[in-house]
């Protein structure tokens, strides 16, 4: 297991009290880690939608001189992300147009950053949850509705006391008051980031209920409370960027569960 470096804790420390603009900072850096060493204090305002500035005034914040200060923090033991495969033998043997190309680029790159994001100690926590938990409740919102009940399909089979809710007429009601002590909730927001979908973390997080929330970095809130947190860059929006985490974690959790639904 790795050691987070500092400056990257310290972003995970206070992100909920930060301003839009230095949100959308910490969460391009907490995503391009193995980057930042490369990059300057305007490349990272531009990645990030901001200015060199406002990267340069989030630092200072963070109690670091500037951008090199901050990079000295990243020295500590730490193993960056591998490069991603772009499958070229394939590709070189079967020509597609410009437009699929670049589709397929992006579909391998989100795909590529969940394998990665699959060794976090983020990840590594929700799979222990989906175990261990006394029931788990899946929640899907807007366009990852489909995906989110494939999991819960796959996960009822893995162990017993699997919910899916899809939130209308309020049945999301049910997760909140369950009456199982050790509960478990999964939930997905993307693109749009429904103010359901925060308003649920926010009463969750008030009653003590453990929750994991997964979506893209780009989502303003996601830092705002406390639950487990997974995030991809995944600006293309790919449905299986989105799908893999699940799959990816439900093999892991039948292991953690002795292989039986039972």
């Amino acid at each position: 297991m790795t050691t987070k470096p500092e400056m990257l804790s310290r972003i995970e420390a206070t992100f909920s009290q930060l301003t839009p603009s230095e949100k959308r900072v910490g969460s391009w850096l907490l995503a391009h880690a193995a980057q930042i060493p490369f990059e300057t204090a305007e490349s990272i305002g531009q990645a990030s939608g901001t200015s060199g500035i406002t990267v340069g005034r989030f630092l200072r914040k963070l109690g670091y001189r500037n951008l090199e200060d901050a990079k000295k923090s990243l020295r500590d033991p730490y193993q960056p992300w591998g490069m991603n495969e772009r499958l070229d033998s394939w590709q070189q043997q079967r020509p597609l147009s410009s437009r699929l190309q670049h589709a397929l680029s992006l579909e391998v790159d989100a795909i590529t950053q969940v394998y990665q994001l699959a060794q976090t100690d983020a990840f590594r926590q929700v799979v222990h949850n989906l175990a261990h938990a006394d029931a788990v409740f899946v929640l899907g919102i807007q366009s990852t509705r489909g995906i989110a009940n494939a999991f819960f399909s796959h996960l009822e089979y893995l162990r017993p006391r699997v919910s899916y809710s899809e939130g209308a007429s309020g049945s999301w009601v049910e997760s909140l008051n369950s009456g199982f002590s050790h509960p478990y909730v999964v939930l997905t927001d993307t693109r749009t980031y429904s103010a359901m979908a925060r308003q649920y973390c926010r009463v969750a997080s008030e009653k003590g209920i453990p929750l994991a929330l997964i979506t893209d970095i780009w989502c303003p809130w996601a830092r705002d409370y406390p639950m487990d947190f997974t995030a991809g860059e995944n600006r293309y929006r790919s449905l299986l960027g989105f799908a893999c985490p699940r799959e990816l974690s439900v093999q892991p959790a039948a292991v953690g569960r002795g292989g039986s639904a039972g």
